[in-house]
């Protein structure tokens, strides 16, 4: 800013027009106050920006509901109260528009949503009324205990609707009864906030949507506050590119790959467990009934298909532990992953709520169908015979190298071997320790103990479909030290014993091998019923063995895996042939799981530099925007009207720099940069000049004083020496003036 000189006593001019007492009307007036068409198409296009805020909002869900359910909701939740709200402006007060948006809402969703009875024509009923308010109510704890994004018909979306209409109906209201510029942006804030509270669980990014919303609330910003129609033309595209940039930059930041999951900080309800009998009870009676059609899949796979995972043991009897959860289709772990593969399954006579599907699904279509997240186990709690559902899985692959350095993980749970029913050790367990012992000696690491334990009972005992059920500790150790023959219920269970005992962390899965037919259509009978057992690695997860023999070729020597795949076979004979010297135990720096594939394009070395210049770029763009604007409401609204009266000619100061007329650092007078820029601008800024140049003198030496009528005056003059530096200065001058950094500290 040019010096303003001390004048001369006696030599201080009175401003004209100084006793004006009117209100500052001129380019800076702005709001649904003022009257007249401008007013009018700055309302409406207020109140678009805020229809587009609130349906950005609501988009910010796809997380939570299928967008292809999720986008008409929000269309009409965030159009119809905008459109409403324009059409009662001046005809209704505030508390008439609210009833009838609210009673729009009723039935749109009465129609939509819950395609209720309607009252007197159109009307919702009063059946409608209460599902609406009902579904609002238990939206958010039904979302809160459910696998998302929710089922596509699922009417917790009415909570969508609901906070996308009422954001819409306030931020109208509010555009076009105030004269607030960023207010009616907040009324949408809570809605995206709600949306990154439920979607951080689901599927896709919030990231995107919030860099619009903060592009549309510098729009509506734009929009309340230009001066000119040709102010806000230009700002649009701007803001678009400043939006676009800040999409394609924030998936690269590191928060944005692990964004916090607010739901940790809510209790989360019980997974509900499902009770029905033990799969591995029903083994004996399914392979005593081989021809006994179960089910039908359509799939290319021949993966073996699981159907129940056993991981509690209470001496007696194995049982699942599985907390399930209702879901939409996804079904979460951080096993899934391998070579995807779909199945159509078609039950039939299979008992009981489990629901079969290959290795670890990460996606389920089906009426009712329900997941446990730990282990990916399916139930439905629907009709079961003739039922039809879709999974897509992904089939795991293991290299014995990968194997070979593993380490058994750190899970006590896993490890359990329960004492008797009086509290005691049963005797039992130190027998099945002493037989572990003997059956994986010579084993240089953990994973060739499991392979070996696996090798030993295929060895040593008999594939006896007709054997005895029974898979407590009496019966396992019956089976290992006396009969020698077993179903593959026992196998299994010895397996999951043997290896709890030295330390090997083991479940049991009950399943089936992928049964027979022609056309991709394969039948899974009674008799393909089978059992195996899981070990878990750290770093890998829950790596199967195949511990029954062939029915064909078993005992005597024979070693050949009942419904082993081929991948298993092949890396259990390459761990079992490994000889060469014992390999340290892996720490937990030198563990690693397998090493994907690179992707193209590199490591993310660039994609973090681009992203922390477009960072910087944005921040930059956006200080540039939002810095001289504050500067300016902070001027014209001190505290003093001194204060204002000398902001007021800062802000000339300013704008004289935008016009290209050079106001140097050196001394000079207000009067003498007022001269200055007369020559410049023309006769037309005499008036505003010299009677600013003699306010701004008055107010900083305090030679008569200053009043509130002083400071909207010079308020109304900058307004007047505004307008002449935009009809003579270029708008592509201005916007490079705006984008310099002299506009930060002007």
């Amino acid at each position: 800013m040019a010096p303003i000189a001390r004048p001369a006593p006696g030599d201080v001019a009175v401003p004209q027009g100084r006793t004006a007492t009117s209100p500052d009307a001129g380019p800076g007036a702005s709001g649904a106050g003022a009257r007249g068409p401008g007013s009018a198409v700055r309302g409406l296009a207020s109140v678009g920006v805020v229809a587009l805020l609130a349906a950005t909002a609501g988009l910010a869900f796809d997380g939570v509901f299928a967008p292809a359910a999720l986008l008409p909701v929000v269309g009409v939740a965030a159009g119809v109260p905008c459109v409403l709200s324009l059409l009662l402006h001046g005809r209704l007060p505030l508390w008439g528009t609210v009833p009838v948006s609210v009673l729009g809402w009723l039935v749109a969703v009465s129609a939509t949503l819950f395609r209720s009875e309607a009252w007197l024509g159109f009307l919702p009923g009063p059946a409608a009324v209460r599902a609406a308010l009902l579904g609002v109510r238990d939206a958010g704890g039904r979302l809160l205990t459910t696998i998302l994004p929710a089922a596509p018909d699922s009417t917790a979306i009415v909570l969508v609707s609901f906070l996308v209409w009422a954001a819409a109906l306030a931020g109208a209201e509010i555009a076009l009864r105030s004269r607030a510029v960023m207010l009616p942006a907040l009324a949408a804030l809570p809605v995206l906030a709600v949306a990154v509270v439920l979607g951080v669980a689901g599927g896709g990014s919030v990231v995107p949507y919030a860099a619009a919303f903060a592009g549309l609330t510098l729009l509506l910003g734009l929009v309340r506050a230009a001066r000119s129609a040709g102010t806000a033309a230009v700002g649009v595209p701007l803001l678009a590119a400043l939006v676009l940039a800040a999409v394609i930059a924030a998936p690269a930041l590191p928060m944005a790959s692990h964004p916090y999951d607010v739901r940790r900080l809510v209790e989360q309800p019980p997974p509900r467990p499902i009770s029905g009998v033990s799969a591995l009870d029903q083994v004996s009676a399914w392979l005593q009934n081989p021809q006994r059609e179960l089910f039908t899949v359509a799939t290319p796979s021949e993966a073996n298909l699981r159907l129940a995972v056993l991981d509690t043991f209470d001496g007696v009897t194995w049982t699942s532990g599985a907390g399930f959860v209702p879901t939409g289709g996804r079904v979460p772990g951080q096993e899934g992953g391998g070579d995807p593969v779909t199945q159509r399954f078609t039950l039939q006579k299979l008992p009981g709520p489990w629901l079969p599907a290959a290795d670890r699904p990460t996606l389920a279509k089906g009426a009712g169908i329900v997941v446990d997240p730990a282990t990916g186990m399916l139930a439905s709690t629907q009709a079961r015979e003739g039922m039809t559902y879709e999974v897509t899985s992904g089939i795991r692959h293991y290299t014995a190298e990968d194997l070979r350095a593993a380490a058994p993980a750190a899970d006590p749970a896993a490890l359990r071997l329960p004492d008797g029913p009086d509290g005691r050790t049963p005797p039992q367990r130190a027998r099945l320790l002493a037989i572990a012992r003997r059956a994986t000696a010579g084993a240089q690491n953990p994973t060739q103990r499991a392979a070996r334990l696996a090798a030993y009972l295929r060895k040593h005992a008999v594939n006896d479909v007709n054997s005895a059920p029974g898979h407590g500790y009496r019966s396992i150790e019956f089976f290992l030290t006396e009969s020698r023959r077993g179903t593959t219920e026992q196998f299994a269970a010895s397996f999951a014993l043997l290896a709890r005992a030295i330390g090997l962390p083991s479940r049991i899965v009950v399943g089936f091998r992928p049964g027979s037919g022609s056309g991709g259509v394969r039948q899974v009978r009674g008799g393909d019923v089978l059992a195996w057992a899981e070990v878990e690695f750290e770093g890998i997860g829950w790596v199967p063995f195949y511990p029954t023999p062939s029915r064909t070729r078993s005992g005597g020597g024979g070693d050949v895996a009942e419904g082993a795949p081929k991948q298993a076979r092949e890396i259990e004979q390459a761990i079992n042939s490994d000889s060469s010297e014992p390999k340290p135990t892996p720490t937990a720096a030198n563990r690693s799981t397998p090493t994907p594939a690179p992707r193209p394009g590199g490591s993310a070395g660039p994609l973090l530099w681009v992203a922390v210049a477009a960072a910087a770029l944005l921040a930059y763009v956006l200080a540039v925007l939002v810095v001289p604007p504050l500067r300016r409401m902070r001027r014209r609204r001190a505290a003093a009207p001194a204060a204002r009266v000398v902001g007021a000619w800062r802000q000339t100061v300013a704008r004289l720099r935008v016009a290209g007329i050079p106001v140097p650092s050196d001394a000079l007078t207000a009067g003498e940069v007022a001269s200055l820029a007369e020559s410049a601008l023309g006769a037309a800024a005499r008036e505003p000049l010299t009677t600013l140049a003699d306010l701004a003198n008055l107010a900083t030496f305090g030679a008569a004083p200053v009043d509130q009528a002083d400071a909207d005056l010079a308020w109304r003059h900058f307004g007047g020496v505004d307008a002449l530096v935009r009809r003579q200065v270029g708008l592509a001058t201005r916007i490079a003036h705006r984008l310099s950094p002299r506009s930060l500290v002007g």
